[in-house]
């Protein structure tokens, strides 16, 4: 399941900065259903990466992708490569409810970093 919906003509969202220097600050975030934000991801590590947002079970499915054909294409919606010191915006909006994930997809990167852990609360007694 993805994350959301990226927004092409996203207007003006509110701001939320994600640093990264080999673990994110902050390391969890909770957001309630629909928000939509202008993720300002910022790479403080000496090393680039190919992040990107979604489940576990999306993530691990474009991870396994990447891991086949490591010269696929790396700009698919949901995903920034950030340079060494770089940053990069994906502008989002959180659509389902659910447990999602911002992590590396390159392969020598996947089962050693961390992932952003990102909850996403839909309305209370809400049924799906």
């Amino acid at each position: 399941m993805a994350a959301g919906s990226a927004l092409r003509q996203a207007g003006t969202l509110e701001p939320l900065t994600l640093q990264y220097d080999g673990q994110w600050q902050p390391q969890t975030i909770t957001l309630p259903e629909q928000a939509a934000r202008r993720l300002t991801l910022v790479n403080h590590s000496n090393d680039w990466h190919l992040m990107a947002l979604g489940s576990e079970t999306s993530l691990r499915d474009q991870a396994l992708m990447h891991r086949l054909m490591p010269d696929l294409r790396k700009d698919f919606p949901n995903t920034r490569l950030l340079e060494a010191g770089g940053q990069a915006t994906l502008d989002w909006r959180f659509d389902e409810p659910g447990h999602f994930a911002m992590r590396c997809m390159r392969p020598d990167h996947q089962d050693r970093e961390a992932p952003l852990l990102i909850t996403v609360k839909g309305p209370a007694g809400a049924r799906r």
